[in-house]
């Protein structure tokens, strides 16, 4: 199955390693493969941290892995503090059931140890950066960058149509935040499609 949030190429990492599921673990360093020995290590601590759930015999896991290997070294590229790990339910079956697994991959984020968004299913590099932490600046966030010229911009058909695509997507995404991150996060969005909706043609 598919993600819900976002859509678009997946770019694998044809440049690096990549670890054959259900064989030898021989994958990159920068992806932590979690064990009930370093979890608590690994992902109960402060910071943000990216786990996959998976099981070896799942081929959208397969499909997912030469992505999941290379997505720490595109967030390091963009300046994003995420860990990324890994972790075998099929083996570790007490962590499966303990995060509510039910299909693979399961991705979840951690925020200082505590999970704070889930997602089911295959997807690509650009939806696991943005939702990883990272930013990417377009028509949205120049509207949302604050005062000067940039506030005074009219945006075209095309723009306007690529930040309603941003927000939307936006929407999505903060499904899996906590309550509280939610209405914040919403009512940002609604002042952000005020004031474009103003500078629209």
């Amino acid at each position: 199955a598919e993600l819900a949030a976002g859509a678009g190429l997946a770019l694998a990492a044809a440049a690096f390693p990549a670890r054959a599921i259900g064989g030898a673990a021989v994958g990159l360093p920068d992806v932590v493969e979690l064990t009930p020995d370093n979890f608590a290590k690994q992902v109960e601590v402060p910071g943000t941290t990216f786990v996959e759930f998976y099981a070896p015999w799942c081929p959208f896991c397969q499909r997912l892995e030469p992505i999941w290997n290379e997505l720490p070294n595109r967030l390091k590229e963009k300046g994003v503090d995420t860990k990324i790990a890994r972790m075998n339910v099929d083996t570790y079956v007490d962590y499966g059931e303990r995060f509510g697994v039910t299909g693979f991959p399961t991705l979840m984020l951690f925020k200082d140890g505590r999970p704070v968004g889930q997602k089911t299913g295959l997807t690509d590099m650009n939806t696991l950066m943005k939702y990883a932490g990272y930013r990417e600046s377009g028509p949205l966030a120049a509207l949302a960058g604050g005062a000067g010229s940039e506030m005074n911009l009219v945006l075209s058909g095309e723009q306007v149509q690529s930040a309603a695509d941003e927000l939307n997507e936006l929407r999505r995404m903060i499904n899996g935040e906590v309550d509280g991150d939610k209405a914040s996060a919403l009512a940002h969005i609604d002042a952000v499609e005020r004031l474009f909706a103003k500078r629209a043609l």
